[in-house]
């Protein structure tokens, strides 16, 4: 949904947006309809599919991060040294796979609070603007982020290109962490949280261990303020139903590897116990056991 949100906003940049489809087999043209504040834009996408061999210059990314190696791997030949990807997802630990794969290209991450989702696969229903941050980790990337922070702003979208984004992208997987995985296992919504003592003690525990692995990786963090934050975008979300809750409904793999897992996996690097992670981590592979993830 965020994909087809960000498809509308650059071609109203007057950029040559192109969609690319899962399959050869799809058809070479895809209508997205967008609804936002009562009116609904419609428009005709070019679709390309994965195996072709067609430049791309920059490459957005909007999956799942799971689902990413997936979506990517066909493209890698596509990509010509100095490309740029953007990626712009929860959880963390695709970056560093991408580089894996292509040191040669340049990685921009990204943040975003904008609230869409899909109606049906054609209709996508713009809930709210939020915010969105873009950053890089070399200088040249940073620079890079501040070129197409500056490009997407042309769509009115609230867009900007900001020095600490591995900081903002550790702030957020924290919210997640906290939220995510308990909403998943209470089956509940994001509000009813805060009325379950077990769970914001967990929340506490979990994000007292992400402040704890964020210190080890240089960045500024306490878990006092992490939980404080997690609890406030869970009041301010009371009403929604977490990504990890609706993949666990509809029987699809959640996001954990790149969450809690993600965290527990960082903090053994340095040392660090990270019990509450590793074990709310197993609690969900539980509810949907998967293969080891590729990234």
């Amino acid at each position: 949904a965020i994909g087809g949100l960000w498809a509308f906003r650059l071609l109203s940049t007057g950029c040559n947006v192109t969609l690319i489809g899962r399959s050869s087999s799809l058809e070479s043209m895809q209508r997205l309809c967008l609804v936002e504040a009562g009116q609904k834009t419609c428009h005709d996408f070019p679709v390309r599919p994965p195996h072709t061999h067609q430049p791309l210059p920059i490459l957005l990314i909007t999956t799942k991060a799971g689902d990413t190696a997936t979506a990517l791997t066909p493209l890698l030949d596509d990509l010509h040294p100095g490309n740029i990807v953007v990626l712009l997802q929860n959880g963390m630990g695709v970056d560093e796979w991408v580089k894996q794969q292509r040191p040669d290209l340049f990685i921009v991450t990204g943040i975003t609070t904008d609230g869409v989702f899909r109606e049906d696969r054609q209709t996508l229903v713009l809930a709210g603007n939020g915010k969105t941050l873009l950053g890089g980790e070399t200088p040249e990337e940073q620079q890079l982020a501040q070129r197409v922070a500056g490009q997407w702003q042309a769509s009115g979208a609230d867009v900007e290109a900001v020095p600490d984004i591995r900081l903002r992208r550790w702030q957020k997987l924290a919210i997640n962490c906290a939220i995510n995985p308990l909403t998943a296992l209470l089956r509940c919504r994001n509000g009813e949280l805060e009325h379950h003592a077990d769970a914001l003690a967990t929340m506490r525990s979990l994000c007292a261990e992400v402040a704890a692995t964020m210190q080890a990786e240089g960045l500024p963090a306490n878990g006092d303020e992490l939980f404080e934050n997690a609890c406030r975008v869970a009041r301010q979300t009371a009403a929604n139903t977490s990504s990890m809750l609706a993949d666990v409904m509809a029987g699809r793999p959640t996001e954990i590897e790149f969450m809690n897992a993600h965290v527990a996996r960082v903090a053994l690097r340095h040392g660090i116990p990270a019990p509450t992670n590793q074990a709310i981590t197993q609690a969900v592979r539980a509810l949907h056991p998967a293969p080891d993830p590729a990234v």
